[in-house]
Parts: C-alpha cells; structure tokens; sequence
C-alpha cells in the first residue's frame, strides 16, 4: 500500500509554499514566521515541519519556482526566428516574475546574507543567468535585431538588464510609498532604453 503521506506529500509542499509567499508578499519576509504560515494553512506547525524545517527551506523552495518560471521566459520558441516582439515579451515577463515573487527581491540582500545556501544558489543562477542573457543578445544580434557588440559591450549591456531586473523594486522602495503592479511598466521601459541604442530595425512589423 502506497504511504499516505507520499502520497500527499507534493501537494502540502505547493500549498506551503503558496501560502508563504502570499505572507512574504504582504508582509515582508522578515515579518512572517513559519508559524504564520501553518497558522494561515489551519495545520500545525509539526505538519509543516515535516515539509520544511524551516523558513529558510521555504525561501529555497520558492527560489527554485523563481529559477523555473525566468527558465521559461527566456526560452526562445523553438523553430521561429526572434522578432522585437519576442524581445518584449520576454522583458514583461521578467517583471512579471518580479511582481509575483517581489518579496524576494525586494529583501534581496538581506535574504542572501542570512542563508549561505540561498547565496550560492543565487550566484550559481546569476552568473549562468548573465551569461545566457549574453547568448540570447548575439543571437539576436545573428538575426538582424541588433547590431553585434564587442564582449565587453554586451558585458556591460547584461550588467545594466540584471541590476534593472534584480533591483527595481529596491529603488522603486527607496522613493517612498508602496510599490503596484503597474510600477513594473516602467522596468520594462527602462529595459528597452538599455538596449535600444543596440537596436538596428524592427523586423516584427
């Protein structure tokens, strides 16, 4: 006979970590104990324990749906050729993944500094992040979207979309009042500026 608990195993976890993030979102993830979310779950905090020791396994988990979800935005369609659509496309879901999980960015470095694990994960993810981001610029360069850089240029190209994609949030905090979603229009429009000197013609039209 199947064990229950297996069985149920995968579907605790998602709730977990779903409800979590709600809190993080809300809250702040230096507001919210585990014990809140267990308490916003209506289980006890043995019951969540058993899936997740801690807080900061939860803030993992959620990582690893954030790596996922940048993954799947910055997939190319397979068998097509990249139009300045496909450019824009992938440039609001990257600040919609920044919207969803925004506590994450939001608290950046202050979860980095409190969880090594979580630090070497996200270095791991960033420097191969970086340098896919600098293989999908030259293969629009190949296709005629914009004009081919030197390896420092497109260097200094991917540290401007990072600091833009990681740290928006943090600047728009810094300026008082709470941030909304509508705010991500302007990540995306500031991406576009960081490229658009790059730009050679718009072959989407």
């Amino acid at each position: 006979m199947a064990d229950p608990k297996a069985e149920t195993k995968p579907d605790t976890k998602s709730r977990i970590l779903d409800a979590a993030l709600a809190l993080f979102n809300e809250r702040g993830s230096a507001n919210v104990s585990t014990n809140h979310i267990a308490e916003a779950l209506g289980m006890s905090p043995g019951n969540l324990y058993y899936h997740f020791r801690n807080r900061a396994e939860i803030v993992r988990g959620l990582f690893q749906r954030i790596m996922a979800a940048w993954a799947a935005n910055y997939a190319l369609p397979a068998g097509k050729a990249p139009t300045f659509r496909t450019m824009d496309t992938m440039a609001a879901g990257n600040f919609d993944i920044q919207w969803q999980y925004r506590f994450f960015f939001r608290d950046l470095t202050m979860l980095l500094a409190a969880d090594a694990d979580l630090a070497a994960q996200y270095r791991t993810n960033r420097d191969s992040g970086m340098a896919n981001t600098q293989a999908l610029l030259r293969h629009f360069a190949s296709a005629g979207l914009m004009a081919p850089a030197d390896k420092r240029t497109l260097e200094e190209i991917t540290q401007l979309l990072w600091l833009v994609g990681d740290f928006w949030l943090v600047f728009r905090d810094a300026g008082g009042g709470e941030p909304a979603e509508a705010d991500m229009d302007q990540g995306v429009r500031l991406f576009r500026r960081i490229l658009a000197p790059h730009i050679i013609r718009d072959k989407s039209k």
